[in-house]
């Protein structure tokens, strides 16, 4: 990272992002600004939170400061500061209550056996309201964020979801047509509510058997949906065959290329996008970088390829330009992502472009200071109703 950089890390010090200070810490040694000439605060004080308030507006003075390599590891070792945990974001964000909203659907549906229209589409209208509300960069994070396994099948719906809104915005479609890609998105998996949790949640390899059990669950959304006439043809189609692959291997009914539905299509991108990111109780989640690469290299070639790269396209612009914490707790701005490497973004610190690795990566997207209005941007996204 520079002359600057090495230099602080020969002496042992290492730099974080303010925000990870906290009251009551005491500093066992001086902590410096970003480019480790001015001495923001000495030795042995213990911190106020004026003091912290006072070093984030000191004017010159960057996000990032120098401190010690012990006092680096203690800090981290606390954790991320509340403002960019993944928990509080989804909740400033309004996805907590989707996902709440969405998992109280899906337990009426498993328990009904029925879906309700009405409640359908008021979660799809409230989902499109928050997608022209908050930054799609948020979005993002709440969607590639750790999250917990038995949350998986209301966080996917959620998701997918969102997603499916995203591509609708960014294929310029009207609001009637990204109305369905959303609906489509949210109720695309219904029909898992039908297939045993013991086999949607095995830790293992499926049986070919069980691997047929868990297929059958697209027809079984089908035909859950069909059963209310509300729902357009457009919506029971995504459901029906957005497991169908370009080459005509997919399920069920292997169509092949331009005779999968076009949102049916579009959503199997949002589908594997989310399922990829997402922690299952039998793989880790990959980070959204990787798996834009992945996508990028066409690793997942049954997919539509023109859709596969609007959505490579469009997910590095949305992110680029953000602000993101670091693995060793910095603070970054995505700066450019290289379509040849996707999966090492550059990022701007302190002044300076670094190019991430495997070690050194974005740990996490946050709320820009910048942003214009953010909190009372999410206040009124709360309180208002679509």
């Amino acid at each position: 990272m520079g002359e600057l950089f090495m230099s602080g890390k020969s002496k042992g010090y290492k730099y974080i992002a303010i925000d990870y200070l906290f009251e009551g810490l005491t500093l066992d040694s001086d902590i410096y600004d970003s480019e480790g000439k001015v001495t923001l605060l000495a030795k042995n004080t213990v911190l106020t939170n004026s003091q912290i308030q006072r070093l984030k507006q000191l004017k010159g003075i960057k996000q990032n400061i120098r401190v010690s390599a012990v006092l680096h590891k203690e800090l981290l070792e606390k954790g991320l500061p509340k403002v960019y945990e993944q928990r509080y974001l989804e909740e400033k964000t309004g996805y907590t209550q989707a996902k709440t909203e969405v998992a109280a659907m899906l337990k009426n549906i498993e328990t009904k056996g029925s879906v309700s229209y009405d409640e359908a589409t008021g979660l799809s209208a409230s989902l499109t309201h928050k997608l022209e509300q908050v930054d799609p960069a948020l979005i993002l994070q709440c969607i590639n964020g750790n999250n917990e396994v038995e949350e998986y099948l209301y966080r996917h719906s959620v998701n997918v979801g969102l997603l499916n809104g995203l591509m609708g915005k960014w294929l310029d479609m009207s609001p009637e047509e990204t109305s369905v890609l959303v609906v489509g998105g949210l109720i695309h998996d219904i029909g898992k509510t039908k297939v045993p949790q013991d086999i949607l949640n095995a830790p293992r390899k499926l049986t070919e058997e069980e691997f047929e059990m868990v297929k059958k669950h697209s027809t079984y959304s089908y035909e859950m949906l069909c059963e209310d006439k509300r729902f357009s043809e457009m919506v029971c189609n995504i459901a029906l065959y957005h497991h169908e692959k370009m080459n005509g291997e997919g399920y069920p009914s292997r169509l092949v290329a331009d005779n999968i539905p076009y949102l049916a299509r579009i959503t199997s991108i949002s589908d594997i996008y989310d399922a990829m990111v997402s922690e299952r109780c039998y793989k880790k989640a990959a980070s959204p970088f990787k798996t834009l690469a992945d996508l990028a290299e066409q690793k997942f070639s049954d997919l539509d390829v023109r859709l596969v790269d609007l959505f490579t396209k469009m997910m590095p612009l949305e992110l680029t330009g953000k602000s993101v914490i670091m693995s060793d707790g910095e603070m970054a701005t995505v700066k450019h992502v290289d379509l040849g490497d996707m999966k090492h973004p550059y990022v701007e610190i302190n002044g300076q472009i670094v190019k991430t690795d495997d070690e050194f990566y974005c740990a996490s997207m946050i709320q820009n200071k910048d942003d214009v209005d953010f909190g009372i941007h999410l206040s009124n996204l709360n309180s208002s109703k679509p």
